[in-house]
């Protein structure tokens, strides 16, 4: 029965998993390894958990939390967004390397913020969740979510000022 509960869990939230470590990252390789992080430190504490465990904040958290000190344990972190290919307004080489530029400068200072801002700014612009649904998730008001938010959003603004042209 435990096998069978824990396999219904890993179906449910892969997408979400991958989809959220994929988009810190920004490489696929990396965000798989989160990936299996993520369920396997579920595996190791699975007899911990009771039928109360709210499992879409749990994994939103915990996949931030291992994404993000997979960042800063790179190497270099701007190594995390190499091979990636990156929108830009246009194709012109130009525009696609400053994307990709961007991309690596996002993913240092995401690594940079406190944890409770980093996931703050996550889950509000990268996951698109409201302020509700957060302060839901991470057990705080939305006041809270929202100093938290303006506090990510200005010291990101800092570090990435010259790319907010």
């Amino acid at each position: 029965m435990q096998q069978k509960s824990f396999k219904a869990l890993v179906n449910k939230y892969s997408p979400i998993v991958s989809n959220t470590a994929t988009r810190i990252l920004r490489d696929s390789q990396s965000a798989q390894d989160v990936h299996q992080e993520v369920f396997l430190e579920i595996w190791r504490r699975w007899h911990k958990f009771n039928g109360q465990t709210n499992w879409n904040a749990y994994i939103y958290k915990i996949t931030i939390r291992k994404a993000i000190r997979l960042a800063k344990h790179q190497k270099t972190r701007t190594s995390l967004l190499e091979h990636q290919e990156h929108p830009a307004s246009n194709n012109e080489p130009d525009e696609n390397l400053k994307a990709v530029e961007l991309h690596k400068k996002l993913a240092g200072c995401i690594a940079k913020l406190p944890k409770r801002q980093a996931q703050v700014f996550v889950l509000s612009r990268m996951e698109g969740l409201r302020a509700e649904k957060i302060a839901e998730m991470m057990d705080c008001s939305k006041e809270t979510i929202r100093v938290h938010l303006h506090r990510a959003l200005k010291k990101l603004a800092k570090e990435l000022g010259d790319y907010l042209v």
